[in-house]
């Protein structure tokens, strides 16, 4: 079973509470469609076109407005200088005591090749991210292959589109957590 994100996973593993606007969701949903879209072909114009249609969510635009300003805040160039990375923990069937073919987890965002960052975009205020980073670290180390993820690793960076705001966690410094605890949460969904 593929997830449909990172955030999926992160629910079952810190028992998020998942009641939620589904109007604020459907937002969510077409700004990371826009974002993808923008990333895999390095060019702004998805998003200049979304800002642009007459007939689009406001928060989404609000959202896009800005991912473009940290974007170019933080980068002279963006679309030249990160990469859209789209990793796949796959937690295999043997290890899932629920009915599931296995569980596929996408951890998805922009690698800063020359500062070593990895780029997640959020959508809430994080009070837990030094947590989800050591899942995230967890699920690279345990269920990624080695050779899809960028190397060296050295930040985690979330860029919290509702806000406008950017943490960063020094990756490195972090345990990641133990496997059967990954294993644990897949089985819950």
């Amino acid at each position: 079973m593929k997830l449909k994100s990172l955030y999926t996973y992160f629910k079952a593993y810190f028992n998020y509470n998942t009641s939620g606007n589904p109007i604020y969701g459907r937002a969510v949903s077409e700004a990371m469609k826009v974002i993808r879209d923008a990333t895999k072909n390095k060019t702004l114009s998805p998003i200049q076109t979304y800002l642009h249609k007459q007939y689009s969510f406001k928060i989404t635009k609000d959202m896009l407005q800005r991912l473009v300003s940290l974007a170019m805040l933080h980068y002279q160039y963006p679309f030249n200088e990160i990469q859209h990375v789209e990793l796949s923990a796959i937690i295999d069937r043997n290890l899932i005591t629920t009915n599931h073919r296995g569980i596929e987890i996408p951890i998805e965002g922009g690698w800063d090749n020359k500062n070593n960052k990895f780029i997640f975009i959020t959508f809430s205020k994080s009070s837990n991210m030094q947590e989800e980073v050591r899942v995230i670290k967890g699920l690279i180390k345990e269920f990624v292959d080695a050779n899809s993820s960028p190397a060296n690793i050295k930040t985690i960076v979330y860029w919290n589109l509702s806000k406008g705001n950017v943490t960063e966690v020094d990756y490195q410094t972090l345990q990641p957590v133990d496997r059967q605890s990954l294993i644990d949460a897949a089985n819950k969904l």
